[in-house]
C-alpha cells in the first residue's frame, strides 16, 4: 500500500465518523429553537406572571413582565440572556441545514441577527412608572420585529410548498396581531393581553416548526469508497 492510498483512506475514514457527528451537532442546534419556544412561555406567563399579584394575562403586555419593577424581573432577566443563547444556536442550526439555497441561508441569518438583538431589549428595558423609559423600548422593540418578519419572509422564499404556505400564514398571523395590540396599547384591555399573546405565539409556533422541517435532513452515508451527502431538502 502506498503511503497516498493509506493517507487516502485515513481520510476517509475521519470523513466518515466526523458526518454523525456534524449531524448529531446540527440537530442539537436545531432542537434549541422549540425549546426556546418552550422556555418563552413557561417563564413568561408561567412563572414571571404568577409572581405578579393582580396581573391579567388576557389584558395586560408581556412587555410588563420583563419591564425593571415588575415582580417577575429577577426571574426574566436571567432568562433573557438563556433564550437569546439558544436562540442564536438555532439560527446557526438553521443555516448548517440549508447549504445551497441563498434565501434560507440569509433567513437563517436575519434569525441569529434576532436573536442577537435580544441584548438590546436588555439595555432599554421598560420602567414601571417611568414614562421616559418608552421610547428608546419601542425603537429596539421595533427594529428586533423588524429582523423576525424579515427572517419569516426569506424562510418562506426558501421553501417550496406546505412550510413555505405555513411561514405566510404565520407571518400574517403574527403581524396583524401585532399591529392590533400596539393600536390597544397601554391598556389593559382585551384586545392588548389577547392579541400581543396571539402575535408572539405565532412566531414562537413557526420557529418550532421550522426547526422540525429541517430536522429530517439526511445524514451522510458512504457510496464509493467517499463521503457524500445525499440532498433531499424539505424546502423543495
Amino acid at each position: 500500500m502506498s503511503i497516498r492510498k493509506g493517507h487516502l483512506q485515513r481520510r476517509q475514514g475521519l470523513s466518515a465518523s466526523e458526518g454523525p457527528r456534524r449531524d448529531a451537532v446540527r440537530k442539537s442546534l436545531l432542537a434549541a429553537g422549540p425549546l426556546s419556544s418552550l422556555l418563552y412561555v413557561v417563564f413568561t406567563d408561567a412563572i414571571a406572571a404568577s409572581r405578579w399579584d393582580g396581573y391579567r394575562r388576557t389584558e395586560q403586555m408581556v412587555s410588563e413582565l420583563f419591564a425593571v419593577g415588575s415582580p417577575g424581573r429577577d426571574v426574566l432577566a436571567p432568562f433573557t440572556w438563556m433564550y437569546t443563547v439558544l436562540f442564536i444556536a438555532f439560527g446557526v442550526g438553521v443555516w448548517a441545514s440549508v447549504r445551497g439555497n441563498r434565501a434560507l441561508r440569509v433567513g437563517a441569518g436575519l434569525l441569529i441577527a434576532y436573536g442577537l438583538w435580544n441584548i438590546m431589549g436588555s439595555i432599554y428595558p421598560l420602567r414601571l412608572g417611568d414614562d421616559t423609559s418608552i421610547p428608546m423600548h419601542i425603537v429596539a422593540t421595533n427594529i428586533q420585529l423588524a429582523l423576525m418578519v424579515a427572517a419569516m419572509c426569506f424562510v418562506a422564499a426558501g421553501f417550496r410548498g406546505r412550510m413555505r404556505a405555513y411561514s405566510i400564514v404565520s407571518l400574517a398571523v403574527s403581524a396583524l396581531m401585532g399591529m392590533i395590540a400596539f393600536m390597544a396599547a397601554p391598556g389593559p384591555n382585551l384586545v392588548l393581553g389577547i392579541g400581543e399573546r396571539i402575535s408572539i405565539g405565532a412566531f414562537l409556533l413557526w420557529v418550532a416548526v421550522l426547526g422540525a422541517a429541517l430536522w429530517n435532513r439526511p445524514p451522510p452515508i458512504a457510496y464509493r469508497n467517499q463521503v457524500q451527502y445525499v440532498e433531499r431538502r424539505p424546502y423543495e
